[in-house]
């Protein structure tokens, strides 16, 4: 398993980890505490209903306690009045002070009239009449008898009813309280039952998913002794290769060596050789005329046979850590006249008509390598001329152009010869590849040249494009990156600075500093090549004359856009 899998996997067991069943307890718990507070919420409500019954009861039965208390003394009055103890006068205020107590209306809303029983109003409507009918003041002595005798059973009856008014309420109120307590008892059981419930599942749920994140991290601390283990594995294994590396790199230096002693061997003798041929076609007689296909033959394949040995010495220099300096001021110009001057025999050989455009020579200078650039032009040049037909024109054109804000030469060869087939074209740069056409044409080549051509070129930054038709020709583009003026390297020096004090400032601006910022900023920064990002800044300015909460708005959205922007071209020069 790879690493960012591992990690992966390692980060989703280290998270808290709760199941179906395990969300299923939570949910049951959650209902169950609920309920918990639902029942004591009833119960709360019950309570107060409770403490609201003992208050209304406090009233009537002060009410009733009174009332008792008046009938009693009714009835006291008649009995005294009965045996001659006191006047009808007295018991007639008693029985007006009883009128009234039974008129009194309570907190219910009920008169104690209301309460009592039809027995004991006919008691009353009796006593009302014996009273009547008596003479005032006190009760002669010969009516004693018989009026105690009519006046008993009413006094009686009014103290019974009186009683039973009293024990009647008590028994309601009682009644009440009982049913008060009843639906309590019963709320605290629901309370009950649902704390339990909640208990129970809680308690279900915290020991399983105890058990669930133990087995994850039990799995998660198996994964990361196993990736130790391969780590240190790896580790090891990378010590190795880094024995094989260095032992790499020694043999590449040898062989680096070994190709520079092979080369300079090979380039001695060649060079002899080379002499010589030269030396006896100087040397014409008639016998030796008969000889001149052979020396053309030796002459040309000693030729290929040095080209092939400057190429891999070439190749060798160019694979080694140190590929020269590459920032001095060349002027493209200059190496494309030493070029042309060194390939002057093979175009007078062909009869090439040459054709040079260049524009002002202050415009095209480059940084980079003298040597190496003309080596690059060397290569270019000698292939235009190898495959274009005899008396064919060569095109060779210099501009200054700009590419993402950056100034540009390029160096364009075109040439009208046997053109490259498109199914070459992607490999044509590399190593010892050479096109069908050029095979079967029996043109001489390694197929090094413009390999070469094209890592000299990306070691300067630059590239090489293509454009080829069989049979029409083809047009090999150089871009390469201009040498800076003062100016250029003036901003260039100041634009990392300048980008990071916009971007804290923009960052940290107000609403009300943002219009004034923003038009600073933005003319700042288009000097210093973010031309598109300062014309932004600007259109947010002028978009702020209104200051609305909806243009605050809108411009803080397209102010973020442009800062994300500026952010990735800092990261991008300082990585630079």
């Amino acid at each position: 398993m790879s690493s960012p899998l591992i990690s992966k996997e390692v980060t989703h067991l280290a998270k808290f980890r709760v199941t179906r069943l395990q969300y299923l307890f939570v949910f049951l718990s959650l209902l169950a505490l609920i309920g918990v507070g639902v029942t004591t919420l009833a119960e709360s409500r019950s309570s107060v209903s409770r403490a609201q019954v003992l208050s209304d009861v406090e009233t009537p039965a002060a009410s009733i306690i009174f009332t008792q208390r008046e009938t009693l003394v009714y009835a006291t009055r008649l009995a005294q009045w009965s045996t001659g103890g006191t006047s009808r006068r007295e018991v007639q205020i008693a029985r007006s002070l009883l009128a009234q107590r039974l008129a009194v209306i309570d907190s219910s809303g009920e008169s104690m009239g209301s309460r009592a029983n039809s027995q004991y109003w006919k008691a009353l409507r009796d006593s009302d009449a014996i009273i009547a009918r008596a003479p005032m003041g006190l009760l002669p002595e010969n009516l004693h008898r018989a009026v105690n005798a009519k006046i008993s059973p009413v006094i009686d009856s009014i103290v019974a009813e009186a009683r039973d008014l009293v024990v009647s309420y008590q028994r309601s109120v009682d009644k009440d309280l009982a049913e008060n307590a009843r639906k309590s008892a019963q709320n605290n059981q629901r309370v009950v039952l649902f704390f339990y419930i909640f208990l129970f599942f809680g308690g279900i749920f915290l020991v399983s998913n105890a058990l669930t994140n133990f087995k994850s991290y039990r799995r998660a601390r198996r994964i990361l002794e196993a990736e130790q283990k391969r780590l240190e594995e790896t580790i090891a294994a990378l010590r190795e290769t880094q024995s094989v590396v260095t032992k790499l790199q020694e043999l590449d230096q040898v062989k680096d060596s070994f190709i520079s002693t092979v080369n300079h061997e090979l380039r001695t003798p060649l060079t002899s050789i080379m002499g010589y041929i030269e030396l006896m076609r100087n040397q014409r007689t008639p016998e030796s005329q008969q000889n001149d296909k052979y020396l053309d033959v030796l002459e040309r394949n000693a030729q290929i046979l040095l080209n092939l040995v400057e190429s891999m010495l070439t190749l060798s220099k160019i694979d080694s850590p140190s590929v020269g300096n590459l920032d001095s001021r060349v002027d493209i110009g200059a190496v494309l006249d030493s070029a042309l001057f060194v390939l002057q025999p093979a175009l007078l050989a062909k009869k090439i008509e040459l054709n040079i455009e260049r524009y002002d020579s202050a415009l095209l200078s480059v940084r980079g390598d003298e040597g190496q650039l003309s080596q690059v032009l060397l290569n270019i040049i000698a292939n235009a001329i190898k495959f274009s037909h005899e008396g064919s024109p060569i095109k060779i054109a210099l501009t200054a152009v700009s590419r993402n804000n950056r100034p540009y030469v390029l160096v364009s060869v075109t040439d009208h010869g046997i053109g490259i087939p498109e199914e070459d074209q992607n490999q044509l740069f590399t190593r010892f590849f050479r096109g069908k056409n050029a095979i079967s044409a029996q043109f001489p080549g390694t197929g090094l040249g413009l390999s070469i051509a094209n890592i000299l070129v990306e070691n300067h930054g630059g590239e090489i494009s293509l454009s080829s038709i069989v049979g029409r020709g083809s047009t090999f583009t150089i871009a390469l990156p201009a040498f800076p003026d003062e100016e250029e390297l003036l901003i260039a020096a100041r634009r990392v600075g300048v980008l990071e004090r916009s971007i804290a400032r923009l960052k940290g601006a107000e609403n009300k500093d943002l219009k004034a910022l923003t038009h600073e900023i933005g003319g700042a920064i288009g000097f210093y090549g973010f031309e598109s990002e300062g014309q932004d800044l600007l259109k947010i300015s002028r978009a702020m004359d209104s200051e609305t909460p909806e243009n605050f708005s809108r411009s803080r959205r397209s102010l973020e856009d442009i800062l994300t922007r500026l952010e990735s071209y800092l990261k991008a020069l300082s990585e630079a």
